[in-house]
Parts: C-alpha cells; sequence; structure tokens
C-alpha cells in the first residue's frame, strides 16, 4: 500500500503541476509575509506580533482551503485553480479551530518539556518523557486533521477523535507517512517552496487517507479479514485511472 501510495501521490503531482505551483505561491506570500514581520520587530514588538499571528491566521485559512483543492486532484476530478479561493468560505472555521487547538497543544507541551527538564530529578525526567511522547503523538494525529476534514466531515470533536483513532489504528504506516513528508520538505526548500511545497505535501496526506478510507470500507464489509487487506484489488481501480506510463507521456501528459 505504502509503495502505491508514493506511485499515486507523484503522478498527481505531475499531471497537476500547473495547479500545484499555483497553490504554492499563495503560500510562498504568507512565507515572506511571516518573515517580513522580524523587520517591524525594532519599531515595535507587539505590531510585529499582531502582524505575525494575522499572517499565521491567514496560512492556517489558506492551509485548509488548499487541503480540499487537493481532494479533487486526487479524486482524479481536479478543479479550476479559481475554486481554490471559493473553498476559503468553506473550510476556514476548521481549518482555524483545528489549527490553533494543535499549536496550542504543541506549544504548552514545548512549554512543559521544557519546564520539568530544568527541574533536573527523577520526576522531571518521568515529566518530560510524558510530553515528549505526547508532542510526538499530537504530530502524528494532526496530520490526520484536514484529510478528516474533506472525507469523513463530522462535528469538530468527532473530526479530532478520528484523527487520533486513525493515527493509533496505524502507528507504523502513520510514522512512515510522516518520514515521507521529509524529502518533500527538503525538495520544497531547494526549490523555493514549489515543487511539493505545502500543496504538494497535502496532497501526499490526502491520498494517504484516501487509501486507509478503502480499507475500513473493506474491513466494514468483511469484518472476518482482521489485518489481511487486498491492496492490490482494493487500489485496482485507481491504478488502472493512472495508467501505464511511458517516457513520452510522463514528458507530455497532454499528448
Amino acid at each position: 500500500m505504502f509503495g502505491f501510495l508514493i506511485k499515486k501521490s507523484f503522478w498527481d503531482l505531475w499531471d497537476n503541476m500547473g495547479r500545484i505551483f499555483a497553490v504554492n505561491l499563495v503560500f510562498i506570500l504568507l512565507i515572506l509575509g511571516l518573515y517580513g514581520t522580524t523587520f517591524l520587530a525594532p519599531y515595535s514588538l507587539i505590531g510585529a506580533s499582531a502582524a505575525l499571528f494575522v499572517i499565521y491566521l491567514a496560512f492556517l485559512i489558506f492551509l485548509g482551503a488548499a487541503a480540499s483543492y487537493v481532494k479533487g486532484i486526487s479524486d482524479f476530478k481536479p478543479d479550476e485553480i479559481k475554486t481554490f479561493f471559493t473553498g476559503i468560505k468553506e473550510t476556514w472555521k476548521t481549518s482555524l479551530s483545528g489549527g490553533l487547538l494543535f499549536s496550542a497543544v504543541l506549544v504548552l507541551t514545548l512549554l512543559g518539556m521544557r519546564f520539568y527538564s530544568a527541574l533536573g530529578n527523577m520526576i522531571g525526567l518521568i515529566g518530560a518523557m510524558f510530553l515528549f511522547w505526547v508532542f510526538v503523538t499530537v504530530n502524528l494525529a494532526v496530520m490526520y486533521y484536514l484529510p478528516v476534514v474533506n472525507r469523513l466531515n463530522s462535528t469538530f470533536l468527532k473530526m479530532i477523535k478520528k484523527s487520533f483513532l486513525i493515527f493509533l489504528d496505524n502507528p507504523f504506516h502513520s510514522i512512515a507517512v510522516f518520514l515521507g513528508i521529509l524529502p518533500g520538505l527538503l525538495l520544497s526548500v531547494l526549490t523555493v517552496f514549489l515543487i511539493p511545497g505545502p500543496a504538494g505535501i497535502l496532497l501526499w496526506l490526502d491520498n494517504n487517507l484516501r487509501l486507509l478510507v478503502y480499507k475500513y470500507d473493506y474491513l466494514e464489509e468483511n469484518p472476518e479479514a482482521g489485518r489481511k487487506i487486498p491492496w492490490r484489488a482494493l487500489c485496482l481501480e485507481d491504478n488502472e485511472k493512472i495508467g501505464p506510463r511511458t517516457f513520452r507521456n510522463t514528458i507530455f501528459p497532454w499528448k
């Protein structure tokens, strides 16, 4: 399944390079805006902090809209790029609420780890280790939040719950998916966040949940199957849509 996830994400990215570029340009502007706030700090720390917070909120909103947009790419139904902006009004509440909640939890765990580490005793060590694993768990669960919002839409608390449950049900796979993000981040830095950039990473995460949904649908119909998942059969239709690739239609996909 993981191999097919790599294959599908690569071809989805390749076939929709222009769309991914366009979405990532918005994020590049936001990243530049975040960097620009550092120049305000010497003149007004309050003003710089306020600008930083506003741009961060905008980043969360656009992150949610981008996640909604790349779902269409993952489903082989890419929309015009203008729908990326129209989707903001449909996703901004869940994007902000989830983003702020996860951000707050991560910041608090980091502060807690720092506090317990400074105690210099066994209680401090135990507390810091506990918060470290909380930090790791939240980071791995947050990968599922936006895909869950778009594919398993429910109430806010249920979507948070589903994100953690999916991670806990697939811990090693989730770690592999997280590690798969790291080369994408490196390539993003080398390409100034154009490829794969935030949009490409969101596409990777959405494809991941898309395939996991196949697994849960199969288990719902075949509860006796246990962990024996016929991934080849479940991914057959997607594999046929990707189709055989030659060098020519890789370089010239419109031909």
